[in-house]
């Protein structure tokens, strides 16, 4: 049987070798290695670096607007650069688990074509450092997680159809999950159906606007995010990448809505910045998975709404969009 071609996609500016680990897992997968393409859009890796990608087959190509995310840049370039029937999008500082992930991954594809995507789920190490621990739960930004796929995963509430190999996610069209990123595989001709992919959350609701509202999530397929090696390092890209957002990239989104339910929206705040009343999720995900990392629960979302608040306050003109077009995923 005919084995579709697999483009990797990362966007990148590297000035370490933690890309080399995600490169290697690829190339160990039990999949035909002339069926897989990886796509590295640089903008100012470090030339020992990219000299070392060039070991593992990679194609290079560069991004003069320096930005992962937002129309036209980073992960737009490499999708267009890439061949593959599906895309995945794989930030430099993932690794694939096993050897079968690209197997697990494309087999719901290639069995339903009602799916547009499988999202593989994010593999928490124990000997990994407490903070990384705590975000391989509830993923990269603690405060998205009342919308982010990972985060209600953690938190058991998303509704899974189990489909034997896979399980199958419906989307709400009003408040589609939070998602993409790391190791999210979709469908490439869905680009030439919604428009460029610009953003993870954008790409999502675009899709839900044309009426693709099923995904898997694959049993087995798990990828590792060395996101942070301590509490410093969270600080510091909260803090970057809250305030790209504010300056960049909401003023560039017009479908994905954050806020579908101001009441709520604002509940959900106050208990983050009260603390208190997020200890019983805490401790009841501690007991549930027997791992310390859940304890920062309550005092991460503290931290991570805090860091939204402030730049929406010193980006004034951002904060009501959030609120704006409530029916634009209607479908």
């Amino acid at each position: 049987m005919e084995r579709p071609l697999i483009s990797f996609v990362t966007p990148m500016r590297e000035q370490d070798f933690r890309v080399i680990g995600l490169l290697h897992s690829i190339r160990q997968q039990n999949y035909p290695q002339e069926k897989i393409e990886i796509v590295i859009v640089d903008d100012g890796s470090a030339p020992a670096v990219l000299e070392r990608c060039k070991e593992y087959g990679v194609k290079i190509v560069f991004n003069k607007e320096g930005r992962a995310e937002g129309k036209g840049r980073g992960k737009d370039i490499g999708i267009w650069e890439s061949c593959g029937k599906y895309v995945v999008i794989a930030e430099a500082d993932i690794s694939l688990i096993g050897k079968e992930w690209i197997n697990r991954m494309i087999a719901p594809l290639e069995e339903s074509p009602v799916l547009f995507a499988s999202v593989p789920k994010l593999y928490v190490k124990k000997e990994d450092h407490i903070v990384n621990r705590y975000l391989s739960y509830v993923g990269v930004d603690p405060f998205a997680a009342f919308r982010s796929l990972e985060g209600q995963l953690a938190f058991g509430r998303v509704p899974l159809e189990d489909k034997g190999s896979y399980y199958q996610v419906k989307l709400n069209p009003f408040a589609p999950y939070c998602m993409g990123s790391n190791g999210f595989m979709f469908r490439r001709e869905l680009i030439d159906k919604v428009g460029d992919y610009a953003q993870d959350v954008e790409f999502i609701a675009r899709l839900v606007k044309n009426g693709f509202l099923y995904f898997a999530i694959p049993k087995g397929a798990f990828v590792f995010h060395a996101n942070v090696k301590s509490f410093r390092d969270f600080l510091k890209k909260r803090w970057r990448w809250t305030r790209d957002y504010t300056r960049f990239y909401a003023k560039e989104k017009k479908d994905f809505v954050w806020v579908t339910d101001k009441t709520n929206f604002f509940t959900y705040v106050a208990k983050n910045l009260l603390v208190f009343p997020n200890l019983f999720l805490s401790l009841k995900n501690w007991y549930k998975d027997r791992d310390q990392a859940w304890l920062l629960h309550p005092f991460f979302l503290f931290i991570s709404t805090s860091i939204n608040i402030w730049f929406g306050l010193m980006a004034p003109e951002t904060v009501p969009a959030i609120f704006k077009r409530k029916d634009v995923l209607q479908t």
